[in-house]
């Protein structure tokens, strides 16, 4: 039996739709949980300083649908509430709507629900949004936060791209393909916009406890091009071939809309190149190597996991797991590089769904074990100050992680899925 092959299969029918942001309580993993998240994508446009247009995505396949008989059709019904706040003034509701989204279908199938809504955003002042999903028939609702900046027309919100073929937007900052896309920035009509090509190679994050001495990021360009806006303030661009782009219209800043290109059918894992990488964290240097050099790495890899693992059934357990994890990294937590390099997606990938996570200001603090006890374990993540994402996080390191740290790397090289709470 080639076991590679439970690899792919396992992952094809563990992936699930999952936020680009935690919620604030509790992040827990469908894989965990043995339950399917519904998490909306969302994509922001400012046409204008005082409206902004929400674009939203869900996936069919995370919602429950229904039906009264065996004669009837199945019906979903989801619940979309949007409350919008002054930025700062978390009390002052500005406006408040709720609408409905019901969905009948003969048999199931997968496929995404999506539309838009848009909100009156007066004074080009900056707001806080927050949209409340509920599946009605299970009884299960997600909140996402979304700031909006309006003050400043140059920033990535007053961007929206789409692709040229289905004019849907592009969801989460990133493409899958090389396909041409169409660019809208109508608060910019008939202006030039400046498209940077960069081309890096990022590093996985280090262990928890580990020093780490970060290099400044050159931001000068591999490539810059321009393109016309037309007047209706649209232009089309072919996304990169890999790397990232950064739109600009406005050179004297950092800040625009950025593109990213990561590996094939991202955020999922399709290619081995990427079954091998994300073990960098479990694996010694030697495994590491010859795992990357082997001139058969789906026997390399199925050999791996089998040395770890008791039994088969281990193994397929093991695989399921860890590779689910690392396919929820990538969509948690990507920024400029994938989220499964990221730290905070190193430390979900080892250590699973943190208990409980607190979310002040641009502080994430993940709880693993029982909030406010000495013996539990806390990991601090720092936003930084990225102009081509707001996703990027830090892990204030300590030496005191490294005891746990090894802890749940030799249980996962035992044969065991770790689970850090």
């Amino acid at each position: 039996m080639r076991y590679i092959l439970w690899i792919f299969s396992i992952i094809l029918l563990g992936s699930c739709s999952s936020n680009s942001n935690i919620p604030q309580k509790n992040i827990s993993v469908a894989k965990e949980t043995k339950t399917n998240i519904m998490a909306p994508d969302f994509a922001i446009y400012n046409p204008s300083t005082d409206s902004t247009i929400v674009y939203f995505k869900i996936a069919t396949k995370n919602i429950l649908y229904t039906r009264e008989d065996k004669l009837s059709p199945y019906k979903a019904n989801i619940k979309i509430h949007y409350q919008l706040f002054p930025y700062g003034n978390s009390k002052t509701i500005v406006d408040s709507t709720s609408f409905f989204i019901q969905d009948e279908v003969r048999s199931k199938t997968s496929k995404n629900l999506s539309g838009n809504f848009t909100i009156n955003t007066p004074d080009a002042k900056d707001y806080l949004l927050k949209v409340t999903t509920e599946d009605l028939n299970r009884g299960a609702s997600i909140e996402k936060k979304i700031y909006l900046r309006k003050s400043y027309v140059h920033n990535r919100q007053y961007f929206l791209v789409l692709k040229d073929s289905t004019k849907t937007p592009v969801y989460n900052f990133f493409v899958n393909d090389t396909s041409a896309l169409q660019i809208k920035a109508e608060q910019h009509k008939n202006q030039m916009i400046f498209i940077h090509h960069y081309n890096r190679n990022f590093n996985i994050a280090a262990p928890p406890f580990a020093s780490v001495n970060t290099k400044p990021f050159n931001y000068s360009p591999d490539q810059t091009t321009s393109s016309q806006l037309n007047a209706l303030g649209e232009t089309k661009i072919t996304p990169p071939t890999n790397g990232f782009i950064h739109i600009q219209t406005d050179t004297s800043s950092k800040v625009g809309y950025t593109l990213f290109k990561y590996e094939k059918n991202y955020p999922t894992i399709h290619a081995i190149e990427g079954l091998v990488k994300p073990l960098r964290y479990i694996c010694s240097t030697a495994e590491y190597n010859a795992l990357l050099n082997s001139p058969t790495p789906k026997k390399s890899i199925d050999e791996f996991w089998l040395s770890k693992a008791s039994s088969k059934e281990r193994a397929r357990e093991l695989i399921k797991q860890y590779y689910n994890r690392v396919e929820q990294a990538n969509k948690h937590f990507s920024s400029h590089v994938e989220g499964w390099k990221t730290d905070r997606g190193m430390i979900s990938i080892i250590y699973g769904t943190p208990t409980v996570v607190r979310k002040t200001g641009r502080t994430e603090t993940w709880i693993y074990g029982e909030e406010n006890n000495l013996i539990a374990l806390n990991f601090v993540f720092n936003q930084k100050n990225n102009p081509f994402s707001n996703n990027d996080y830090k892990l204030q390191r300590s030496s005191t992680y490294k005891t746990s740290w090894y802890r749940a790397v030799d249980t996962w090289r035992s044969g065991r899925v770790y689970y850090g709470y």
